[in-house]
């Protein structure tokens, strides 16, 4: 009867032990992926603000390093309205022929570093008055 309790015993210690080392290894796993992650998050935003100025804006294509990342950013229209005009009197003009522009824009930013690749995207939109 000592045998089986000693056993026992033996077979829970033994799955406590697996189970926290499975746990402690998991979770350095997870800790290394959220640095990397916190590490591309940061990168991607100062990427983004550095090129947000240039880019859209005469420039369709931007390409560079920033901490090691190599990245290219490309820019491509979606769309282009102008503003709403509502006829307030019978004969005005009504319809999409107001002063400002907006126009919709897709920036796509490629990131390399090393074997790590990875494509983001987002939408920028510009405003321009028109004469």
């Amino acid at each position: 009867m000592i045998i089986i309790e000693v056993l026992v015993s033996l077979l829970i210690l033994f799955m406590v032990v697996t189970v926290s080392v499975t746990t402690i290894k998991h979770l350095n796993l997870v800790r290394t992926q959220q640095v990397r992650y916190e590490d591309v998050y940061r990168a991607v935003i100062n990427i983004k603000d550095y090129i947000d100025a240039d880019i859209c804006k005469g420039k369709n294509s931007m390409s560079g390093n920033f901490n090691d990342y190599e990245y290219k950013a490309e820019c491509s229209q979606e769309i282009e309205k102008r503003k709403y005009v509502k006829a307030f009197n019978e004969g005005d003009p009504e319809g999409n022929i107001g002063n400002v522009m907006a126009i919709l824009y897709k920036v796509v930013l490629h990131l390399k570093k090393g074997n790590f690749k990875k494509e983001y995207s987002y939408q920028k939109l510009i405003l321009k008055k028109i004469m």
